[in-house]
């Protein structure tokens, strides 16, 4: 996948995504609830976190919200979304550093307590999810917590078949042209079954790799490093 693409794309779709995105992600909200509650530090924690593919920081602003004495790394391909998501989060002030690149081949850093990821990963192949996985690990602090949302593939083909015609159902019945988002999928997107990816987390060193939830073709699932 030409990840050049897939930012051009991003580019243009940075000033409707936060109105589009949950008539195209079934359980969106419910998904975000989730994902705070599985972050199991204390409210007044002073953790260092990194929001991969962070859009227009709606993961950031949860977390800034949540834990008051966070810092955040807004990381993400696409200029125009960390310019929403700067304005956005501006109330958050110095607690939001934004960093512009690609995170399949740029040094985001480490030191890291929290690392979360929405819908991101699945433009990488493979090879470049393990990568990546292995590179996170690094970046890591010990009992640092890795939590991905992101569209994957059923166990088996049978199973993506029909998820995939279940939520081109949702999408269609949101008001939305399945067709032509379904295309777009075909078109930029790389995804990995959960089974295959909490594999790779736990050959990257994760602990606990696991999936925490899944509604057909979306899910949510991490890992704990333990060094």
């Amino acid at each position: 996948m030409n990840l050049d693409y897939v930012r051009e794309e991003f580019e243009q779709r940075a000033f409707d995504y936060d109105g589009l995105i949950p008539r195209l992600i079934p359980h969106y909200r419910e998904q975000h609830d989730l994902i705070l509650q599985l972050i199991p530090f204390e409210t007044n924690a002073n953790i260092k976190v990194l929001d991969l593919g962070a859009g227009t920081g709606i993961l950031s602003a949860l977390i800034l919200q949540a834990f008051p004495q966070a810092k955040v790394l807004a990381f993400d391909m696409a200029e125009n979304m960390l310019k929403i998501c700067q304005t956005n989060l501006s109330a958050f002030g110095k607690r939001l550093t934004l960093q512009q690149g690609n995170f399949a081949e740029a040094d985001f850093g480490s030191g890291y307590d929290l690392v979360v990821s929405g819908l991101a990963i699945h433009h990488l192949d493979s090879a470049g999810k393990q990568q990546l996985f292995h590179q996170l690990f690094q970046s890591m602090n010990p009992e640092g917590i890795l939590l991905i949302r992101d569209i994957v593939t059923g166990a088996t083909p049978k199973l993506t078949e029909q998820y995939e015609k279940l939520w081109r159902q949702y999408m269609k019945a949101s008001g939305e042209d399945d067709a032509a988002w379904f295309q777009n999928y075909l078109k930029e997107d790389i995804p990995s079954s959960v089974e295959e990816q909490t594999k790779w987390l736990a050959e990257a060193g994760f602990a606990n790799a696991a999936c925490h939830w899944r509604y057909l073709n979306f899910a949510i699932f991490g890992g704990v490093v333990r060094k």
